[in-house]
């Protein structure tokens, strides 16, 4: 044996003598330590030492991702299939999470080919019962870039009884999936960049948030049954505003944006009854007999909200529409109003309406747009009320702007 092998095989030596601290932790210790890592990071632990050959088929929480260096869909499945397959299945999972981010793969193109799979995953997921539950994809795997389609979810009910958080991100789900009534201590519902293709229902629900997500189109508009929440977060609605269908007494606190995205507008009329036939918002087929003419598509939801956050496009109608109906903020301390624009009449309709329409309201902040909005044609005009805004609860006013320009001046001194 040469000099060098045998100095390499004392070092060895030595470093196998020397105290192994992670191993002395208690197998709790390790798995929450494990927890951090992606799946494919743990597996390849079982080499360390032989108390770990089992530890990751024991872990409380897994996390799925793409593997770098990996350029075979095929393998990367595989190794998913058999992770699933060969995890003991008495352990209670904490958290399961699939999280396809295509920076994540050295390969394209594994959506929509192996959706399958991935619904299998997501279907096993559930029967592990873990308490968070995530799904996850980027548009970087899909196959067609411009034009791709999320990821659809099966079309079957969620029933876990464990089961207390879901995210989902850009998939395209379902109304079976939707009704959330099989999870009765679902308590947080995230929904980001997905197609809503059906009704939200849940009756334990109480922190729900859908941020740059289609609503449904057709005939019949999204309705979201969640009477136990306590926060809403509407960002940026896409196609149809949905209905909240029912008062929901312990919502403290609501963030809706109705941006340009929204094809609930007219640039004509406040209330979508312009006379123009080839006005897409007023009169597309696709409102069909759910158009909630006479009926609140968000305000009944929100009566009795306690802080409140909204921002509406000029050309957005729902919410005059809404104002239409005479509803009562009863429980609302707290309005901002975000992007407001002191020269659009529907913005002014809107302050207007909510002074008259919310007895206690403490305190109003008014966040101004950074730039004018292009203001709407004559059909729309603002009428000040008759009588005086009776605001004697109001303590605070406070106007934002990113800067003080002329507009902002002219408003101020008004």
């Amino acid at each position: 044996m040469s000099l060098e092998r045998r100095e390499t095989k004392k070092a060895i030596m030595a470093t196998d003598g020397q105290a192994d601290r992670l191993s002395s932790l208690p197998d709790d210790l390790l798995y929450h330590v494990l927890s951090f890592l992606p799946a494919h990071e743990v597996v390849p632990t079982c080499v360390l030492a032989r108390r770990w050959r089992h530890l990751w088929r024991f872990a409380p929480a897994l996390r799925i991702t793409g593997v770098k260096g990996c350029n075979n869909a095929e393998w990367f499945v595989n190794f998913v299939h058999s992770l699933l397959l060969l995890r003991d299945p008495r352990t209670q999972l904490d958290s399961f999470e699939i999280d396809l981010d295509d920076g994540d793969f050295d390969f394209k193109e594994f959506l929509p080919a192996n959706e399958e799979h991935v619904n299998r995953w997501f279907r096993h997921a559930v029967m592990c019962g873990p308490r968070v539950l995530a799904l996850r994809t980027t548009d970087g795997i899909y196959m067609y870039e411009d034009d791709y389609q999320p990821m659809m979810l099966s079309n079957v009910p969620l029933i876990s009884q464990h089961l207390t958080r879901l995210e989902l991100e850009m998939v395209d789900v379902y109304s079976s999936t939707l009704d959330l009534s099989g999870c009765p201590a679902l308590v947080h519902l995230k929904i980001d960049d997905s197609d809503i293709d059906g009704n939200i229902t849940s009756p334990s629900l109480q922190h729900l948030s859908i941020n740059l997500s289609y609503f449904r189109t057709g005939p019949f508009r999204t309705r979201i049954r969640t009477p136990n929440l306590v926060s809403l977060e509407l960002i940026d609605v896409m196609r149809r505003a949905p209905v909240l269908v029912e008062n929901m007494p312990l919502l403290v606190s609501a963030s809706v944006i109705l941006s340009s995205h929204c094809v609930d507008s007219c640039s004509k009329n406040d209330c979508g009854d312009c006379n123009d036939l080839q006005c897409y918002g007023c009169h597309s087929s696709e409102r069909g007999a759910d158009d909630r003419r006479g009926e609140s598509v968000l305000f009944e939801g929100l009566a009795e909200v306690q802080q409140l956050e909204l921002s509406v496009d000029p050309k957005v109608f729902i919410v005059n529409r809404d104002f239409k109906l005479s509803p009562t903020f009863s429980k609302l301390k707290t309005l901002l109003l975000s992007k407001w624009c002191p020269g659009i009449a529907g913005d002014l309709n809107i302050l207007s309406c909510f002074l008259k329409h919310s007895p206690i309201m403490e305190k109003l902040t008014l966040h101004l747009s950074e730039v004018p909005k292009v203001p709407v044609e004559t059909q729309r005009s603002y009428t000040p009320p008759d009588q005086p805004l009776e605001c004697s609860h109001l303590k605070i006013v406070e106007i934002r702007c990113d800067e003080v320009d002329e507009r902002a001046q002219r408003f101020l001194i008004s």
